[in-house]
């Protein structure tokens, strides 16, 4: 009688288990962190009937974690943007709004949490090539959170340790967060703010 041996089969068996479970596994993410200074830009657009400003800060930060060849299996997003920072331009209405309308004592970030793809499938990111995505994420604000989607453009510099550029525009319908226009605010003051994200996150350590 011949035995058979059984170690090529099961080496086979297991290579075959191992090829699966590769497929089946998440995509392995990089971490990129976000801080405020020059590269970090958050900017609203107020366009009124009697009056068009703009808020802006570069106190963000947070972290976007991304695997470039697999955008939408791996992609995730944390940022949270200093309200009280923000700078219209005038002291007097960077005051009424920090405590009439924003209400920054009590809520003093906004925070957005997330990122579904939803447009385009299959994306990767390619080294210096920017490509536009749409997601959506959880967007908390004065107490309020809203799912919202963003159009954003992405570009991935591998050199180096690697970074992240980002730019990200979405509306905010004011109403939507239980915030009220101040009366002496209300014909200066655009019940949906135009909000626009920038940043340059770098790989983490």
């Amino acid at each position: 009688m011949r035995y058979s041996n059984p170690r090529p089969a099961l080496r086979a068996a297991l290579a075959s288990l191992l090829a699966a479970a590769a497929c089946c596994a998440p995509a392995r993410a990089t971490d990129f962190l976000v801080h405020p200074g020059k590269d970090t830009k958050v900017v609203f657009t107020s366009k009124a009937t009697m009056e068009t400003f703009e808020g802006k800060t570069n106190k963000m930060d947070g972290r976007v974690s991304v695997n470039p060849q697999a955008v939408g299996d791996s992609v995730t997003v944390h940022l949270e943007v200093d309200l009280a920072s923000l700078d219209t331009g005038m002291a007097k209405r960077n005051q009424h709004m920090r405590e009439n309308h924003l209400e920054t004592a009590r809520y003093p970030k906004a925070v957005f949490d997330g990122a579904a793809v939803l447009s385009p499938p299959g994306a990767k990111l390619e080294a210096g090539k920017p490509v536009e995505f749409q997601i959506e994420g959880s967007f908390a604000l004065h107490g309020v959170t809203r799912r919202l989607r963003a159009d954003a453009t992405v570009t991935w510099r591998p050199a180096g340790r690697g970074q992240i550029a980002f730019v990200a525009t979405f509306p905010v319908t004011l109403a939507d967060y239980s915030i009220a226009r101040p009366e002496f605010l209300f014909l200066k003051l655009s019940d949906t703010q135009q909000v626009k994200v920038s940043a340059i996150a770098s790989a983490a350590p």
